[in-house]
């Protein structure tokens, strides 16, 4: 018997290797075809009315003239930057969102640090802490206003029964100290959520850093400054990047106690745009403002992915 030997190459396994390509691409392309439909839903509800606002801002749109738009170039701009109000309340914004973030990121390392350690009934105090922030922020304006009440309110009796302050003043209706309430009113709402973002963070730290610096000798302070604010700092930086963001945009917790008032002593962005838009009917103006906001927002967002964000691509 003869052997027959073939000298035709083999094709067979061609098809399966140009099939590698095809899957692979498919593989990459499997996480775009999941995350689609957010995607173009986010898209919708955020895009357009952004896109919308920064069109409109360069236009001389008025509510009580219907139709009657035209193109306005920067002037919308320019009016704003050379406006001494527009300055001063962005001032007070910044201040805003600068007390905020000290008074709510301070009592949320208090609290988080204290939380941290072991407690009698730890889990029914951390259960307590987040009622504030559950509250709906209506709900919220009813309390506290009913709280300072100059005639009735709790806060004022107890100063007078206490004999600490005869005449206590009108909290929300005094331009001196509108502002400082309502910085403490919000950290009373928003501190919870700060505790519990650093209670998060100080959790993941290794006990075994906090043991190797109390046999160097490390006091409680140098253990907090020198081991738990660097594990954190991940954690820090988000509550920083929400409390300065949440501020920044705060409008229902300003409008619901003083409507920018008194005086304009709490008016801030946000209420400014909401006043521009609905009371001046200059839609142009109000949607310069908000794209103002909406840079200042985006510069937060990309300062905290370089700083953060960043930093973890390159330790890996």
């Amino acid at each position: 018997m003869s052997t027959i030997i073939s000298t035709r190459p083999e094709t067979a396994p061609a098809a399966p290797a140009a099939r590698r390509p095809r899957r692979r691409l498919a593989r990459r392309l499997e996480p775009v075809a999941y995350i689609a439909p957010a995607f173009v839903a986010l898209a919708l509800i955020v895009g357009y009315p952004v896109f919308n606002a920064i069109g409109t801002s360069f236009l001389h749109a008025n509510l009580t003239k219907p139709g009657q738009d035209t193109f306005a170039g920067l002037a919308n701009y320019t009016d704003l930057f050379t406006s001494a109000t527009f300055w001063t309340v962005t001032a007070r914004t910044l201040l805003w969102a600068g007390s905020a973030l000290v008074v709510q990121v301070g009592l949320g390392l208090v609290i988080a640090t204290t939380l941290n350690k072991r407690l009698v009934a730890r889990g029914a105090i951390r259960t307590t802490l987040i009622v504030p922030w559950v509250v709906p922020t209506v709900l919220v304006a009813l309390i506290w206003r009913f709280l300072l009440d100059p005639v009735s309110g709790p806060i004022n009796s107890l100063l007078r029964s206490s004999g600490l302050l005869e005449n206590p003043p009108i909290w929300l209706a005094d331009p001196t100290w509108a502002l400082p309430v309502l910085v403490l009113i919000s950290a009373w709402k928003w501190t919870p959520f700060t505790a519990v973002i650093l209670l998060a963070g100080m959790q993941q730290i290794p006990g075994e850093q906090y043991e190797a610096a109390m046999v160097d000798g490390a006091s409680p302070w140098q253990r907090f400054l020198h081991v738990t604010v660097p594990g954190i700092r991940a954690s820090l930086a988000l509550v920083t990047l929400t409390t300065i963001s949440g501020a920044i945009n705060n409008f229902n917790g300003i409008w619901m106690f003083t409507r920018g008032g008194p005086v304009g002593a709490t008016e801030i962005l946000t209420t400014y745009a909401y006043r521009t838009a609905f009371m001046e009917f200059d839609f142009g103006k109000a949607s310069a403002i908000s794209v103002v906001i909406f840079a200042i927002m985006m510069v937060l967002a990309v300062t905290y992915f370089y700083v953060v964000e960043g930093r973890k691509g390159d330790r890996r």
